[in-house]
């Protein structure tokens, strides 16, 4: 899932201090379940601009603000601004099927794994060039400071990261896990990282 973190209130205010009507738009599918943009954090959030002089038109969530055929069927009334608690993907798709101001209130963080809400781990980075079949199943480029794709760094101590140092090396990681499946980890192996893969912005097209 996309994880994201909510912005200071304050800085939200900041942002939209050219205007007087607000909409505030929150995503339950992930700033939700990240407890960050939810329809719980989206009425905060209203609550603190309406506190704070601005005129609250309207507080609404939907599931997944990055599915374009659901944000067309929103209406927004006599509004302003868009405040967006959506991830960077689905407050831009809210800025372009309206001609009303959007901006974010949260900032999108990681593509991560979720441990019962409590805390969230980043497992991805959406690279374009999956290797993790090789890897037993871990991504070195985003589970490594480095985003090291052909082994561990000369840096590693006792098989602890020099990044992060209470952290264990993915790459031992990966060598342990691969190791219980009766296999080792073969640098040859792996090809160098593809970056034409990950240019930007890039497009997937599903054959229909």
């Amino acid at each position: 899932m996309v994880v994201v973190e909510l912005k200071p209130f304050n800085e939200i205010l900041k942002t939209i201090s050219p205007f007087k009507r607000v909409t505030v738009v929150g995503c339950e599918i992930g700033s939700g379940r990240c407890m960050q943009g939810g329809l719980k954090e989206a009425k905060e959030v209203a609550q603190f601009l309406e506190n704070n002089g601005k005129e609250i038109v309207e507080v609404l969530t939907i599931g997944g603000t990055c599915l374009i055929e659901k944000v067309r069927k929103l209406e927004f009334k006599e509004t302003d601004v868009i405040v967006s608690l959506a991830c960077g993907a689905g407050t831009q798709v809210i800025a372009e099927e309206t001609e009303i101001p959007v901006v974010t209130g949260v900032s999108t963080l990681f593509i991560g794994a979720d441990c019962h809400k409590e805390w969230f781990y980043e497992y991805c980075i959406a690279c374009g060039d999956c290797i993790i079949s090789e890897t037993a199943g871990i991504c070195p480029i985003a589970r490594c400071p480095k985003s090291l794709k052909n082994g561990p760094c000369g840096g590693a101590i006792n098989g602890m990261c020099e990044v992060n140092n209470d952290t264990e090396c993915v790459w031992f990681t990966i060598d342990r896990k691969l190791r219980s499946f009766g296999k080792t980890f073969k640098i040859e192996n792996l090809s160098f990282r593809d970056f034409s893969k990950s240019n930007h912005p890039r497009r997937f097209e599903n054959e229909l």
